[in-house]
């Protein structure tokens, strides 16, 4: 039997959350995805201003060693504030939930729910003989699928959760796709997971071009909006720092 240590990050600040804890938006519960008008894709945010380096961070799948490990490493980097763009969990191994949802309850991190989080629910909810405590699955039912900031959206794969409900956790990110967050954002900065490879879409001169992200190379993004960012998988020992002062980002190996 395998015993999950989470060891954590001592003496150090917590990361803040720049998202509302409370929200009525139906779009946080799983039962409440029905076929009428639900407000899918707006958890509204009203702080004045975010701090100068957020980390994101995405697909774990059930790893909890490697999301305690990019926290530290994105803490000791000065970002004081985290967000999780969803596959937290792995529903094939649900017995590494909770070892997955500790860290993140702990340095209050912003999730959003993935496919893989939406299925261990599914799958757990209501069991009487679950390995997961309530409290992570509520934690993990409770995820919003898309979550803003101004400019900025995050979310799993695709940001129209009210046009595709839950299937937009699993949909693919290809140019038509792309094209219509650049005609609903025309100054738009989408950060997403589910594609585990570091990747960055953006519009020049009418035509969609995309680009490989290099770990320690930074991208101003001044003259890029609108644009995609797929921050790269925590499995394959990606991060992304996010400075929205200076309109950049940097993709992060911390492995």
């Amino acid at each position: 039997m395998i015993t999950h240590t989470i060891h954590v990050i001592i003496n150090v600040p917590k990361p803040q959350s720049y998202f509302p804890r409370k929200t009525d938006h139906r779009s946080c519960s799983i039962e409440n995805m029905g076929n009428d008008v639900l407000n899918f894709d707006e958890v509204a945010v009203e702080e004045p201003t975010l701090p100068s380096q957020i980390g994101i961070i995405a697909d774990s799948h059930g790893r909890w060693d490697k999301i305690v490990a990019a926290l530290n490493f994105l803490i000791d980097r000065g970002c004081r504030h985290i967000i999780h763009l969803g596959d937290i969990c792995d529903s094939a191994h649900p017995q590494t939930a909770e070892a997955c949802v500790r860290p993140l309850q702990k340095f209050t991190v912003d999730a959003i729910k993935g496919n893989n989080d939406h299925q261990i629910v599914v799958n757990n909810g209501g069991s009487h003989h679950s390995v997961i405590p309530a409290d992570v699955l509520d934690f993990l039912q409770k995820l919003p699928l898309v979550r803003k900031y101004q400019h900025a959206v995050f979310t799993h794969s695709l940001p129209f959760a009210r046009e595709l409900g839950l299937s937009s956790m699993v949909g693919t990110m290809g140019n038509s796709h792309v094209r219509q967050f650049f005609r609903r954002y025309p100054q738009g900065l989408l950060f997403r997971g589910h594609s585990h490879s570091p990747q960055v879409y953006f519009k020049k001169n009418g035509q969609v071009f995309s680009q490989k992200l290099f770990p320690g190379r930074k991208i101003d993004l001044t003259d890029c909006l609108p644009c995609v960012v797929t921050c790269g998988a925590l499995t394959r020992g990606f991060c992304l720092m996010w400075m929205p002062d200076l309109h950049a980002i940097e993709c992060q190996r911390f492995e």
